[in-house]
């Protein structure tokens, strides 16, 4: 049916040719107006469609009706006059929305944020075994601390709780800073999402104990002469992975995810594109690697280079080269950071292209550093060295009368 006009202006409506709303048809009621020179008409909808509204401060069901879409009409045109507020419904219904919005993120709590949205994107980005690190701290230490608590609410002193918690159960410092850690790259990740602000981020203010981890031990080549041949007779596969890492300095997860498209046995290089820090590299082999992936015989595209003895992927450090440190003794009576385990390949590999003058810059460029000071890090000094160094210093200092005074002289002097 065509439009009718309503007893006010700027209002009309159609009927349905069926549907009753009451004893009448069913209304289909618009508005139009002047915008800015031009007119404008904007649906409302049914009189038989309801929505709940607060009147008289109680919240009722209503209906479009005449008077209703008037009243709307006559606020647009107020705000149009004033120059304040919403002049198109169209412009109320996104302000509306805007302030659902507003509303709904501020009642998001920090468990609904990681269920509904950051594992997630959190799971696409990351290694597996990243994955469930984060997962744990969430799981055990994140979500009964703050979990229940809206986004916005939390602050420094939840994530203080949560330490202090840890602290408790006698959770080790590194504990502590992965849990305060993943903390962060979630808020992180909500302020991405326009929930909260970067700037805001809880953990920044909270302290936690820095740990020193690194190793303080590489193994001599007497050391590693000696594990080899264990490996050799005991597990030819941990053998070639174990050899292969130390002449190389790669990591694991390197060596364990080459495949056989990035070895080149004529140039002797292999390419690592599946890095820590997502820089593909390339590493030369000496021909001890190249006789050895030659005796692997090369396999075909996708294939691993690198495979447990039955044959399947390699997902973490063979136990075998733990069996064979365990059988030679190698860390018996050891301290935590004294021990030998299968990353002390890349420091001993570190340590020894330093003691033979290599460059910071290749440094970086041969172990996939992204900054110089991972380089001091990894690699350790020369113990002979330093003692060298410090007997010089001793026999200069005692050598050098003439410039100390002995302490019964000296007061001999100040008596007189």
């Amino acid at each position: 049916m065509g439009w009718i006009k309503s007893k006010f202006q700027g209002v009309r409506y159609r009927e349905h040719a069926v549907r009753k709303h009451g004893l009448l048809p069913d209304r289909y009621y618009t508005i139009f107006y002047k915008l800015n020179g031009k007119m404008v008409q904007e649906a409302l909808g049914w009189a038989s469609e309801s929505w709940e509204e607060e009147v008289n401060g109680e919240k009722k069901r209503v209906n479009w009706t005449e008077k209703r879409a008037a009243a709307v009409l006559a606020e647009l045109q107020k705000n149009q006059s004033l120059g304040t507020g919403p002049r198109t419904l169209r412009e109320k219904r996104a302000l509306k929305e805007k302030a659902q919005a507003i509303l709904k993120a501020e009642s998001l709590t920090l468990a609904e944020f990681w269920d509904q949205d950051y594992q997630h994107v959190l799971k696409a980005r990351i290694k597996p075994t990243s994955w469930k690190k984060e997962v744990s701290h969430f799981k055990n230490r994140i979500r009964p601390a703050m979990g229940g608590k809206a986004l916005t609410s939390i602050t420094s002193v939840d994530v203080e709780r949560m330490v202090d918690q840890m602290r408790t159960d006698e959770l080790t410092p590194r504990t502590q800073q992965y849990a305060v850690g993943t903390f962060f790259r979630i808020w992180k990740h909500a302020a991405k999402r326009k929930l909260v602000k970067i700037g805001d981020n809880p953990a920044t203010a909270v302290p936690v104990k820095q740990v020193n981890n690194t190793r303080l031990r590489i193994l001599s080549p007497e050391e590693l002469k000696n594990i080899l041949q264990y490996l050799a007779a005991s597990d030819p596969a941990a053998y070639d992975i174990t050899l292969f890492c130390a002449y190389t300095g790669c990591r694991f997860s390197e060596a364990a995810r080459l495949k056989w498209e990035h070895v080149d046995l004529d140039r002797n290089i292999a390419l690592f594109t599946d890095t820590k820090n997502r820089d593909s590299r390339e590493v030369h082999l000496e021909s001890e690697l190249t006789a050895l992936l030659k005796r692997r015989i090369p396999g075909r595209t996708g294939e691993t280079v690198f495979t447990k003895q039955d044959g399947f992927p390699l997902n973490e450090p063979p136990s075998a080269f733990k069996t064979a440190v365990d059988k030679l003794g190698l860390n018996k009576d050891r301290g935590p950071r004294d021990r030998i385990t299968f990353h002390s390949l890349r420091h001993t590999a570190a340590t020894f292209a330093a003691r033979n003058h290599t460059d910071v810059k290749d440094m970086q460029l041969i172990f996939g550093w992204k900054t110089p000071s991972m380089v001091f890090r990894y690699v350790k000094g020369n113990e002979s060295a330093r003692r060298h160094a410090m007997k010089g210093l001793a026999r200069t200092l005692s050598g050098e009368e003439s410039k100390i005074v002995p302490i019964e002289k000296a007061e001999e002097v100040n008596a007189q």
